[in-house]
């Protein structure tokens, strides 16, 4: 893709990154993240859980913390169902380090913008382990074009594909994730969220965002969040409704992930 910088073959040591990415797979200690709940907001969200079975999450790609945030509101809401912004091929991928425990590695080796992480393969991990995981769904791709409409539209289309009666949390990049249109700078044409587009089909669907305070996350390099507020920032990760109308998971601090390829930037 152009504006990419790719390092070669050469200069990339891709048995170290294997050897990296796997002992952060193993490292990385899925926990349940300490979270002031507001009784109201949980309680209206696990209504609607009931009536829809969905709930879709924006992330931003590779913060370490994703996936604690993930099991955190599995733990808290029921959910049995995990469908994530991965190709269908990875599906396969996960499915085979649940049942004998090897990663293949070759299949992520170019991942570089935080969507696959260790953190996601523990996760999986912890949530068969515990018995929480019924049903995992991979839903990008299929899309008949390059434009970003066509993406998200087979998004959405993957997930509706994938609807059952298993409570299903569906975590995407924020942008995906939101309900209504949007514009990117300097276009004129309003682009489609697949959050949107599921909502059009299911108009009960609710979605919400991670917030995060502070700190740092890898995508396609390591970046920083931008502080929005002189304030003192909370301490512990709160989960609310906030005057967007979004349920918001608000993280403090954020650490970048373990990505497969930390070295591609853009």
């Amino acid at each position: 893709m152009k504006g990419f910088e790719r390092e070669s073959p050469q200069q990339r040591n891709i048995e170290r990154e294997r050897h990296s990415f796997i002992e952060a797979v193993s490292a990385h200690s899925i926990v349940e993240i300490p979270t002031e709940f507001d009784e109201i907001a949980s309680h209206q969200l696990l209504e609607n859980i009931s009536r829809t079975n969905l709930f879709i999450l924006g992330e931003m790609h590779g913060v370490k913390e994703n996936p604690d945030i993930i099991y955190t509101l599995f733990k808290k809401f029921g959910f049995r169902g995990l469908s994530l912004e991965w190709e269908p091929d990875l599906k396969h991928v996960a499915e085979k380090y649940l049942e004998t425990g090897e990663l293949n590695f070759h299949a992520i080796q170019d991942s570089p913008d935080g969507r696959v992480t260790g953190g996601h393969f523990a996760l999986l991990k912890k949530l068969r382990d515990e018995g929480m995981l019924e049903q995992f769904v991979c839903f990008d791709g299929g899309a008949t074009g390059p434009a970003w409409n066509d993406r998200d539209e087979a998004m959405a289309k993957n997930i509706l594909a994938n609807l059952s009666d298993v409570p299903t949390l569906v975590v995407a990049g924020n942008l995906h994730a939101k309900t209504e249109p949007l514009t990117f700078d300097g276009e004129a044409d309003e682009q489609h969220p697949m959050g949107e587009r599921i909502q059009n089909q299911i108009p009960e669907v609710v979605s919400g965002k991670i917030e995060y305070d502070s700190g740092q996350f890898h995508n396609y390099g390591p970046r920083d969040f931008m502080k929005l507020s002189d304030a003192a920032l909370p301490t512990t990760a709160r989960f609310y409704i906030a005057e967007d109308g979004l349920y918001t998971f608000e993280l403090p601090e954020a650490h970048m992930a373990a990505v497969p390829n930390p070295h591609e930037r853009i």
